[in-house]
């Protein structure tokens, strides 16, 4: 794992908590980018990462900064592909949720770069761009 971390620019962590060191943190680029996903417990907490200098840290949970998680995309996707009575979810449907997320963060900060998951604009914002998606790909049953 060592030659992975390396000089490298960004860690995407999906696996199981506590596996990262702050060695292998120190051991990436300059001002690296740390996702450390992995629920209940990150590959490395957010706290120990910072210090081992990353620049951007987000997380799996809700009690830290940048919280990544499928609830920012679910409901949006769901009430869009309902609206629409989409016959399926394409990639320019995704395509267009993940958009529609990353849209509603004007000024991204480095402990901002998602919407908070409780922001009520958010499923509403990606609903309408599902909604639009599915028309425009021809897989909306509803215009």
């Amino acid at each position: 794992m060592e030659d992975a971390f390396e000089d490298a620019d960004v860690f995407i962590g999906l696996s199981t908590g506590g596996i990262v060191s702050d060695e292998l943190v120190e051991s990436m680029s300059d001002d690296p980018v740390v996702f450390a996903l992995a629920n209940p417990d990150p590959e490395i907490h957010p706290e120990s990462a910072r210090k081992a200098g990353a620049e951007v840290i987000a997380t799996g949970r809700s009690d830290f900064d940048n919280q990544v998680n499928n609830s920012l995309a679910f409901p949006g996707i769901f009430r869009g592909v309902l609206d629409a009575q989409a016959s399926e979810v394409n990639e320019e449907i995704k395509l267009a949720a993940s958009q529609a997320i990353r849209d509603t963060i004007e000024e991204p900060r480095k402990d901002r770069i998602v919407p908070e998951t409780l922001d009520r604009s958010l499923a509403t914002e990606v609903a309408e761009a599902v909604r639009t998606a599915a028309r425009e790909t021809g897989v909306s049953r509803n215009g």
